[in-house]
């Protein structure tokens, strides 16, 4: 598993933990489940999940150069 998903993964995670506790918490003390704020909080965990996802995404050089070792390998295999 590559570091992006690791780290989205656990993001997602903790976030999810983080988020049910704290509607478990409200819920018991009586506030109702779905408020605005309840819909804030889930905008704001799924946007940090996303920003982490495109954070440790492959870089534009990451990419060309595992395109050219790629393209060096296919080489290689030709001439064999």
């Amino acid at each position: 598993m590559n570091l992006r998903t690791k780290k989205t993964l656990t993001t997602l995670l903790s976030g999810t933990i983080v988020f049910t506790c704290s509607t478990l918490y409200r819920l018991s003390r009586g506030w109702q489940p779905f408020t605005p704020v309840f819909f804030g909080f889930v905008a704001l965990f799924l946007a940090t999940t996303w920003y982490t996802w495109w954070w440790y995404g492959d870089s534009p050089k990451a990419v060309a150069l595992r395109a050219t070792a790629e393209a060096k390998k296919a080489a290689r295999q030709q001439l064999r």
